[in-house]
């Protein structure tokens, strides 16, 4: 069956921020979710690839904080580790990164930003970033 267009649109943007070094930190799939439901990776490639994120008016890297910054408020570490990856590749510094979970501190609270924090961390060792 031939893709849309929407799916394209947004295997171009996962294509753009997936990490291109040979041993890659991480990979924006959802193989393992697939036998859950045959409309699933269309959805979340349509929709919040091809719809969402192909939008213009924000950069990459400010639609990557903005992201953060929910999952952060939400407690989404496994997502959070992603689009921590996700801001490196696209060119985010380790800087702007930890600068946006510490400045949710008053309106999250500490216990998810230390989380938050911690995940960053691990994030930035696994990819030897000091």
């Amino acid at each position: 069956m031939e893709k849309s267009k929407r799916y394209q649109q947004g295997m171009d943007i996962i294509k753009k921020y997936e990490d291109p070094s040979e041993k890659p930190a991480y990979s924006i799939t959802f193989d393992s979710l697939m036998d859950l439901d045959s409309e699933l990776e269309n959805y979340i490639v349509e929709f919040a690839f091809g719809d969402i994120y192909s939008r213009a008016g924000l950069s990459d890297e400010n639609k990557t904080l903005i992201t953060i910054s929910s999952l952060v408020t939400q407690g989404l570490e496994p997502q959070l580790r992603l689009h921590v990856n996700i801001g490196l590749t696209i060119g985010l510094t380790p800087k702007e990164i930890i600068g946006a979970i510490i400045h949710l501190l008053p309106y999250t609270g500490f216990p998810r930003v230390l989380n938050a924090l911690k995940i960053a961390k691990e994030v930035f060792t696994e990819r030897d970033i000091k």
